[in-house]
């Protein structure tokens, strides 16, 4: 998975920003949703993406960040921000 050519990200204090430029929308991403996407622009396999989130965040429970990172990849895929390589 890749962000597709069209988008681009920028980090910002508070997460992260995803410009669509075909349409001109901009997701403002939280901090999670951020490391998210910058694991998609390192090439990181899609499946090994919560266990590197699971290093750098604190969550209540590990489920909940393998939840999380496949429901935010699901959601880049429905909007077409995300291709598969």
């Amino acid at each position: 998975m890749k962000l597709a050519k069209y988008v681009k990200f920028r980090q910002e204090k508070f997460g992260g920003v995803l410009f669509e430029t075909r349409s001109e929308k901009v997701y403002a991403l939280n901090p999670t949703a951020a490391a998210v996407v910058r694991e998609i622009q390192a090439g990181t396999p899609e499946d090994a993406i919560p266990a590197r989130l699971k290093a750098d965040f604190d969550a209540d429970e590990a489920a909940q960040i393998d939840r999380e990172a496949a429901a935010f990849a699901d959601q880049l895929r429905e909007q077409g921000l995300v291709v598969e390589e």
